[in-house]
């Protein structure tokens, strides 16, 4: 199979630091592409940009493959920040790809008082979607991938009256199943949302398309489970990378993929799983609760309707 050539492309990365966003990062540079790196992980961010430009900066005339920008996507202040400094110092954006996201026993919010899976997964990349939409139409044909996960399958859907995530942490401190269900809502919000951007950008040149990278992939997201769902989770994670079953670079392939590939520079509006496509949840065909969602996000992020 040839390799696609992103010569003079731009990509953005969310969660680009470490595990398969880093992994991404590294293939779309390696076809030629300069890379944006985003994470709130700055000493792990300026590693892997660093690690860009020594491997693929002399393919540029400048000498750079990669920038790293510092941001917490849970917080809407600097993904405004972040959009607008992309906005100033890249003339075109060719592929944004959402992939930052978390698990979390304990319950945090946000600076903006969201609950961190709702913020970081959905309401950050709702946002910075949002505010990049213009580069991406003029730089057509471009791309967004989603990072959502089978997960989005394992639970009876959104709450829309416990939107937040308060109800299911029960009072607790912390809570394994909560963040298991916070995160099956938060990525099933990636589907709802990749369906109705898709329809509302058609015609524009720009697809979006939402992908599962596997199950049980080995990074980091999964390290502040605690109890026995920790010492499962890394007996599964070890021993599945021993085997070469979940590693990063496996779990990132159908990332590279959509953002890459001239296989599907036409389709938008899917879900993939393992580079084909894949079946969505009954949950996720449920078009009100993508209407709802889609509005509840453009309230809460301060953006104006349509």
């Amino acid at each position: 199979m040839t390799t696609p050539d992103l010569t003079g492309k731009t990509a953005l990365i969310t969660g680009s630091a470490r595990g398969m966003g880093r992994v991404t990062a590294l293939a779309l540079a390696g076809m030629g592409a300069r890379i944006i790196v985003v994470d709130w992980e700055g000493e792990e961010g300026t590693r892997t940009r660093d690690l860009l430009n020594a491997r693929f900066g002399p393919h540029h005339a400048d000498g750079r493959a990669a920038e790293f920008l510092y941001c917490d996507v849970s917080s809407m202040a600097e993904v405004r920040q972040l959009a607008a400094t992309v906005q100033a110092r890249y003339p075109a954006l060719h592929i944004l790809v959402n992939n930052a996201g978390i698990t979390d026993p304990v319950r945090r919010l946000s600076v903006d008082g969201w609950e961190m899976h709702l913020a970081t997964c959905h309401l950050g990349h709702f946002l910075l979607t949002h505010l990049l939409l213009d580069l991406l139409k003029a730089s057509a044909p471009a791309r967004i991938v989603n990072i959502s996960s089978d997960a989005h399958k394992a639970g009876p859907g959104l709450d829309f009256d416990d939107i937040n995530n308060e109800k299911i942490w029960k009072g607790a401190a912390f809570s394994n199943n909560a963040s298991f269900a916070a995160y099956h809502r938060a990525k099933l919000c990636n589907v709802y949302f990749t369906q109705e951007l898709a329809a509302r950008l058609a015609g524009t040149g720009v697809t979006v398309n939402a992908v599962s990278p596997g199950y049980f992939v080995n990074t980091t997201i999964y390290r502040n489970l605690r109890g026995v769902f920790k010492w499962g989770s890394l007996l599964v994670f070890n021993v599945g990378t021993l085997l070469g079953l979940n590693t990063p670079e496996k779990g990132a392939r159908t990332h590279i993929h959509m953002a890459s590939s001239p296989e599907v520079a036409a389709v938008t509006g899917a879900y993939y799983a393992y580079c084909r496509p894949a079946e969505v949840s009954k949950q996720a065909r449920d078009v009100e609760a993508q209407l709802r969602l889609w509005t509840f996000s453009e309230r809460v992020t301060g953006l104006a309707g349509g």
